[in-house]
This record gives C-alpha cells, sequence and structure tokens, in this order.
C-alpha cells in the first residue's frame, strides 16, 4: 500500500443544527456548519445506511459567511426542508483534531484516509463521547479498494467497523445518553424484474450485511431484539447464497457460508436462552405461581447468558470478526465471485433475476414438501429439518417477494408464518430440553429450581400435543396454496 505524506492536519469545530421536532432528522438529512480556522462551510447530507448502501451519502456544501446556518446558501440551502429555517438551533458539536494522508493504492486509485481525534458533545448537555477514527474516501477508481485498504489496516491495529456517522452519534448522545442502542430490522430490498443475478446479489449482500453491522451496538449492549436481528441478517444472507450457489464458484460459496455459521453459532446460544427466559418461561410460571424455584431458575438462567453474551462479544470484538466483515464487503462490492467463475457462471450471472427466481422458490417449496412427508409421525428432529426449510423459503421469499404481486406474496407468507410459528415454538422446546445437562451442571438436580425446569418442560410438552391438530392443518394449507411465482 503506497500512502504519501501527510497533505493537511487541522482542527474543526462542527456544529448540527436541527428544529425542535427534529424536522431534518425525520427526513434523513443532517445540517452542519464547520469552522475551519475562521472559514466557514455548511454541508447538507442525506443517508440512511440502514436502507442497505454503507457507502453512498448525498452531499450538498457551501462556503458562508458566519458560523451559523445560512438557508439561501446555493447548493446546501434548497435541500432544507421548507419553513425549517426559522426554527434552526445547535443540538451537538465536533470538536476534532484531523490528519489527512492521500493513499494510492494501485494506479488509477485514489484514496484519502481522515483520521479524526476529538469528541462530540450535546448542545447545553453535559454528555460527551470520544471520537478516535479514521474515515477513508474514494476519490477515484473501484470502490472495493476501500475494503483491501482497510484489510491492510487491520493488520497493523485493531480496527473496528463503524457503521454510524458523527451525526448519527450525537443525535444519539443528545436524545437517548445511555439508554440501550435500539435493534435494526431489515429494509425492503426492491429488486427489479429486469436487474441482472449480478446486480441482485449485490443489493442483497448489501442490505444483509448494513443490517448485521448496525445491530452491532444492541448486540454488545446484550439487547436480545439486536441478537436476533444479527441473526436474522446472517441467515438471510446464507439463504441468498444457497439460493444462487450455481452462479458461484464452490470455492467462494464455501467460505461464505463457513464465515456466517461461524458468527451464527456464536450468537445461537443466547438467543436460545434468550427465548427460553422470554417465551417459555413465564407461561408455565402463570399456570403453577406457587412453585418455590422460579427465583433459582431465573438465576441459573441470568447466569448462562452472562456467559453466552461474553461469547458474543468477544466474537463481535475480536480481529477475526472484522476481517470477515470486510472481506465479505469487499466481496460483494468487487462482485469477488468474478475471479474464480468459469465462463459459463458469469453468462448466467447476466441473465434477469425475474427470470430465475421463480425457479430458486419452486426448489426451496419442493424441499418444505419433501421434509414433511408424513408429517404426523415425524420425530422432533425431523421437525427441526422441515422449520429450517420452511425458514429458508420464507427467507428467500423475503429477499425476492419486490419481484412478484404484493397481494399474492402476503397470502402465501400468512399459511408459511402459521407453520413457520408452530414449528419454531415446537424446536424452542425441544432445545430446551437439550439444556438440562448444561443446567444441572449449575445446580442441585434435587433443588426447586431444577424442579421448576422440569415444571417448564412439562408444561410445554402438554401444550405442544394439544395443538398438534392445528400443526399438522397448518401444515396441510400450506402444501395446498398456490405459489404467488406462477400465477
Amino acid at each position: 500500500m503506497a500512502m504519501a505524506r501527510v497533505s493537511t492536519q487541522e482542527r474543526l469545530t462542527s456544529t448540527y443544527y436541527d428544529t425542535p421536532d427534529s424536522a431534518l432528522k425525520q427526513r434523513g438529512l443532517t445540517l452542519r456548519v464547520r469552522d475551519q480556522g475562521g472559514h466557514f462551510l455548511q454541508t447538507v447530507k442525506k443517508g440512511d445506511l440502514a436502507a442497505g448502501d454503507l457507502l453512498a451519502r448525498g452531499e450538498w456544501e457551501d462556503r458562508v459567511a458566519e458560523g451559523r446556518p445560512d438557508p439561501d446558501a446555493a447548493q446546501s440551502g434548497p435541500r432544507l426542508p421548507e419553513g425549517a429555517a426559522a426554527d434552526l438551533r445547535p443540538v451537538f458539536v465536533t470538536e476534532v483534531a484531523r490528519t489527512i494522508f492521500a493513499i494510492e493504492p494501485l494506479p488509477g486509485t485514489a484514496i484519502e484516509a481522515a483520521i479524526d481525534e476529538g469528541e462530540i458533545r450535546a448542545a447545553g448537555k453535559h454528555k460527551a463521547e470520544p471520537i478516535s477514527e479514521m474515515e477513508l474516501e474514494l476519490k477515484d477508481g473501484n470502490a472495493a479498494a476501500l475494503y483491501d485498504v482497510a484489510a491492510q489496516l487491520l493488520e497493523v491495529a485493531p480496527l473496528r467497523i463503524e457503521t454510524r456517522s458523527k451525526s448519527e452519534r450525537g443525535y444519539r448522545l443528545m436524545e437517548c445518553g445511555d439508554a440501550a442502542p435500539p435493534a435494526v430490522h431489515a429494509e425492503p430490498l426492491g429488486l427489479d424484474p429486469e436487474m441482472t443475478v449480478e446486480a441482485a446479489l449485490q443489493k442483497i449482500g448489501r442490505g444483509c450485511l448494513a443490517q448485521l453491522l448496525r445491530n452491532e451496538p444492541a448486540v454488545l449492549f446484550a439487547q436480545p431484539e439486536g441478537v436476533h436481528q444479527m441473526r436474522v441478517a446472517v441467515r438471510r444472507l446464507r439463504s441468498a447464497i444457497s439460493s444462487l450457489k450455481k452462479f458461484l464458484p464452490q470455492e467462494d460459496v464455501q467460505w461464505v457460508t463457513e464465515e456466517l455459521r461461524w458468527l451464527g453459532g456464536a450468537l445461537g446460544p443466547a438467543r436460545n436462552l434468550d427465548v427460553f427466559a422470554a417465551e417459555l418461561v413465564p407461561p408455565a410460571r402463570t399456570g403453577l405461581p406457587d412453585e418455590p424455584g422460579w427465583d433459582g431458575l431465573a438465576a441459573a438462567l441470568d447466569r448462562r447468558r452472562v456467559a453466552a453474551y461474553d461469547q458474543i462479544n468477544q466474537a463481535i470484538l475480536s480481529p477475526r470478526y472484522t476481517a470477515s466483515m470486510l472481506r465479505l464487503l469487499r466481496w460483494f462490492e468487487g462482485s469477488g465471485w468474478r475471479r474464480r467463475s468459469a465462463s459459463d457462471e458469469l453468462d448466467a450471472m447476466t441473465s434477469p433475476i425475474g427470470a430465475i427466481a421463480p425457479g430458486v422458490l419452486d426448489r426451496r417449496r419442493r424441499k418444505v414438501r419433501q421434509r414433511g412427508k408424513g408429517f404426523g409421525s415425524l420425530a422432533p428432529r425431523e421437525r427441526h429439518k422441515l422449520r429450517i426449510a420452511v425458514k429458508k423459503l420464507r427467507y428467500t421469499i423475503e429477499l425476492f417477494g419486490s419481484l412478484f404481486d404484493n397481494d399474492g406474496v402476503e397470502r402465501f407468507v400468512g399459511r408459511l408464518k402459521r407453520l413457520q410459528s408452530d414449528l419454531g415454538y415446537a424446536n424452542d422446546v425441544r432445545v430446551a430440553h437439550e439444556f438440562v445437562t448444561e443446567l444441572l451442571a449449575q445446580i442441585d438436580p434435587r433443588s426447586p429450581a431444577a424442579h421448576a425446569w422440569v415444571a417448564v418442560l412439562e408444561a410445554h410438552d402438554q401444550m405442544l400435543a394439544g395443538r398438534e391438530r392445528k400443526h399438522r392443518r397448518h401444515r396441510r394449507r400450506l402444501n395446498d396454496a398456490t405459489p404467488f411465482w406462477r400465477n
């Protein structure tokens, strides 16, 4: 990696503005006025990383005469919401010492690296958050080079990916303080039927990775929904790769799957415990309120949850995680599969996704029907395999659903959700039975807590037995459903 000498060093003070009702934030806009040694620069930015693009943001700038907003500025002024100018007020300030390097990793590729050290302060409040980051901005060349440079930097420093902009962090500091970060749900993909398979895969990959990365704060804060949504992102991405694997080099499919399986494995134990504590224990406890072991069982579960979340934190804060994310981002951004693809695979990648999707959904549905044969006599493990097939079909529909009529999608997914819920509950109970060995290593098998555990299992075994007819009916109705992708 070729690096030029430091090109600039400066101190920057940026004041961010919004209205009392956060009119700019609600529209995905940020407005700042930056003091650069007595010269003022007004910038309006528009961008929503949750929508799935980790690189693109709109940006409009003007030189202004004073250190306050100018709604009449030629480029940035027209981007402000109508009527907002009179109500603008400072909401937070960033002060940083910035050092800029010019990097030319390849001929024709230019990257500007800005190292910022400083802090964000909420206006009028005694709240601050440190800033210590490097921002890579592509000036010329292929965006994949950004990830190559970041991977090289990771080899010499324990860097992590930060998807939140300074403005996002500033708003959070001002509004939430130390409150738990929210979980981030998947955004609609909005695929076009004429889009190539390659372009669709890139859009899917960007969206899934954006959801995954933006759930990090909630996961590190031990938020159950954050773990669930990060796990959903991993599974959606695995489903996409599995669905389109015939278009991809086998070697690439293998390493992508292995990395995602590793991360999913780190998330799994905590998710299972969260489900048990939040969804299985409460109804059993309501039915047996006088059982003396509930508090002891809750304490044992909390100890296991702490250990499981420690495992997640170690994984997310590890160099392997950051390296994996950079490698995946680079693979999707730079169409990394092209390096190993045969000519026929590359030709197939140019097919319209609208022509490919029905066949993918057919295969997913056939697997569900195969796994569900003889449903009434299927053992728990076999129903678990059916559940996985149903989830894969659901994820694939979510990825490709925008290609089809929405009413047809919703009708089919409604039936799919009912069976998925049935099988998910049955699987939660199955996993709870498998907890026994690990739990009894922490509590006396003769204790009230162990007795409460048995009471939970017995209660849900009875509920499962009582729902069997309903489960069979849901499975039959799904089998009879007309596939919307063939209408």
